[in-house]
């Protein structure tokens, strides 16, 4: 500072001291008394967790809430076209109705390039009684990560008067929150997913082609699921809510979970003092419930010594009257490798929830000597053991093997078919090399479906799937026509018979969207007549227009008629046929591992900040 300058600034402070003596000291004081507004937190301090057992202190459990755990609706309006003249959009709200006429522009009806419709305005597609409006509902399940896929479900507008959605097709339908609003569909923002494709309807009535079902036909041919026709367009976190907010303490949680899953990407993230997002590794499988249940159950100090003592806790713990399985499990499969030796000893415990618990912490964890995985496999063999489908299900969630294969090819022959089914869809899911597959119709236009033929010792079997990826399954020995059979459906439209005893069968359709009738001969063996239901043929052939409901409505009633059986040292044994249960919109996801007493199946009410689906940037 030069002499000048400082001189400057001497003469304006004595300047100004007079003029700052004249202030009222009314004004100091009031400066005083204005203190500084307190920062509003934007998170509730919950305080401790009451009722913490022993062995859960420490955990990450022990600080947090669970959020974004139950299933989030989104909708949308939908096309559904290539009905069987049972749609009527008369009825459409207005605002329904413009959105749709707005869609369609979009989507390139009118146009060349969309054939069927290219020389219809959207107004004559509304007219047409092949299409309808729908609407689509879907539940965003649990840490869904971006390009997974769902189930979703159409159903026909209140007042509309289509009478049926059978062999119908959904076209591309955006599924956003709050999409379906009948007074302001155009409005819809935060489009979380798309969905598409065949709709099945329930088997039962799928082959009803009356021109106006009535009862419980009609509530049932008016509403189906579309199997995995949804796709996620953004990852959705599952949330850990800090009872106790602490920047500090988010970062130490989100960097132990990153710890303790090693090798897997972006596996948490601390937002702020108050939520860690979680992120479901692909390795789970869609798996939610699991993942969190090890998340939870992870100590935060994972030091060698601090991991030891615990695990021997957890044995001493795991026999005692009324012990928390569930939790116990997690925790051993939260602390890994130092916990198999005390594991181990519990294998062959006489109580057969103990022995559960530590074969099924231990088989995730991963025993070498594959100890745990045979103690599974017993439990799977034994009938009416508490845990058989538990432990098959166990078994099934473990790194795809040629030893776990091996396993589970075993209870293919069960007597017990629930158990062969839960195999079945295991050695499916791992692509066994013994299960012969094959995708039935290339055709585009038709519905394409997965045929799996299983060898079994065990009696014959065919089973359907009416949720995920559509897929048929004979287990055993493939079952045959019983000839001669004269066997007629949709409305006498399809027939397949033959006058002899033996022989090929002849299939006959009349199809009002084929210019002239289909006909085609087939050996009479169930694969064959699935394949060529499905739209398979030989060069020259036209194929059949059925979709994958049909293909299954057909298969269970030519089973509920007892015309397929198997035939083995000149003793008929009928093939009983086997729908998957239809699982409820809101069941996303279930637990594969069931033990009484797991905290972490325990779902709390979200913070509202936590509750709306997050896509994180890409």
């Amino acid at each position: 500072m030069t002499s000048h300058l400082r001189f400057t600034l001497r003469r304006l402070l004595l300047c100004a001291g007079p003029a700052l003596a004249l202030l009222p000291a009314a004004g100091c004081d009031q400066m005083k008394a204005e203190a500084p507004t307190p920062i509003p937190k934007r998170y509730e301090d919950l305080g401790e967790k009451p009722n913490v057992p022993d062995f859960m202190v420490g955990t990450i459990w022990e600080r947090v809430e669970m959020g974004n755990t139950n299933g989030y609706p989104v909708s949308g309006y939908g096309l559904v076209v290539n009905l069987d003249h049972s749609g009527n959009n008369d009825q459409l709200p207005t605002a329904v109705k413009a959105y749709m006429v707005a869609q369609m522009v979009k989507r390139g009806f009118g146009s060349p390039l969309l054939p069927g419709y290219r020389n219809m305005s959207p107004e004559a597609v509304l007219a047409d009684d092949r299409v309808s409006v729908v609407q689509v509902d879907a539940l965003l399940p649990p840490g869904v990560r971006r390009g997974q896929q769902f189930d979703v479900r159409v159903s026909v507008l209140p007042r509309a008067q289509t009478t049926s959605l059978a062999h119908g097709e959904l076209y591309l339908t955006d599924l956003a929150i709050n999409g379906a609003d009948p007074h302001n569909p155009i409005g819809k923002i935060n489009v979380m997913g798309e969905a598409e494709g065949f709709v099945f309807v329930n088997p039962a009535y799928a082959l009803d082609v009356a021109s106006v079902p009535v009862g419980p036909a009609r509530a049932a041919l008016r509403t189906g699921i579309i199997m995995n026709g949804a796709i996620a367009l953004a990852d959705r976190p599952i949330f850990l809510r800090l009872r106790e907010p602490q920047a500090s303490i988010s970062r130490a949680i989100e960097q132990r979970i990153i710890s303790r899953f090693k090798g897997e990407q972006n596996v948490a993230v601390a937002n702020d003092e108050g939520i860690v997002s979680l992120y479901v590794p692909e390795s789970y499988q869609k798996n939610w419930q699991h993942f969190i249940g090890v998340a939870l159950h992870t100590y935060m100090n994972e030091s060698p010594e601090f991991e030891t003592m615990r695990a021997r806790q957890l044995t001493e713990e795991a026999v005692q009257p009324d012990a928390d399985l569930g939790d116990i499990s997690y925790c051993w499969e939260a602390i890994g490798t130092p916990a198999l030796p005390f594991v181990s000893k519990l294998l062959t415990d006489p109580s057969p929830k103990v022995a559960f618990a530590a074969a099924r912490a231990a088989a995730f964890i991963g025993d070498p000597t594959e100890a745990a995985q045979a103690a599974l496999m017993q439990m799977a063999r034994t009938p009416d053991h508490p845990f058989q489908l538990n432990a098959v299900q166990v078994l099934g969630e473990l790194p795809s093997s040629p030893a776990v294969n091996r396993m589970l090819r075993e209870l293919l022959d069960s007597d017990q078919t629930l158990v062969r089914i839960e195999a079945y869809n295991v050695l499916a899911q791992n692509h066994d090399e013994t299960i012969f597959s094959k995708v039935v119709t290339e055709d585009p236009n038709n519905q394409k479906f997965i045929l799996d033929v299983v060898p079994s010792q065990g009696p014959p079997l065919m089973y359907a799937t009416r949720s995920g990826d559509p897929r048929i399954a004979i287990i055993g020995d493939p079952p045959h026509l019983m000839q001669p059979i004269t066997f007629t459906a949709l409305d006498n439209r399809l027939s397949i018979s033959s006058a002899l005893p033996s022989g090929p069968v002849t299939i006959f359709y009349r199809d009002p969207f084929l210019d002239k009738p289909v006909k085609m001969l087939a050996n009479p063996d169930a694969a064959e007549i699935i394949r060529r239901l499905g739209g398979d043929v030989a060069e020259g052939e036209t194929p059949l227009d059925l979709t994958y409901c049909q293909v299954v409505a057909i298969l269970q009633a030519l089973s509920d008629r007892q015309l397929l059986c198997t035939q083995h040292g000149g003793v008929l044994n009928l093939a009983p046929f086997v729908l998957q249960q239809p699982p409820r919109l809101e069941q996303t996801i279930t637990s594969a591992t069931p033990v009484e007493g797991t905290r972490s199946q325990k779902v709390d009410q979200p913070p509202d900040e936590a509750t709306q689906p997050s896509g994180r940037p890409q």
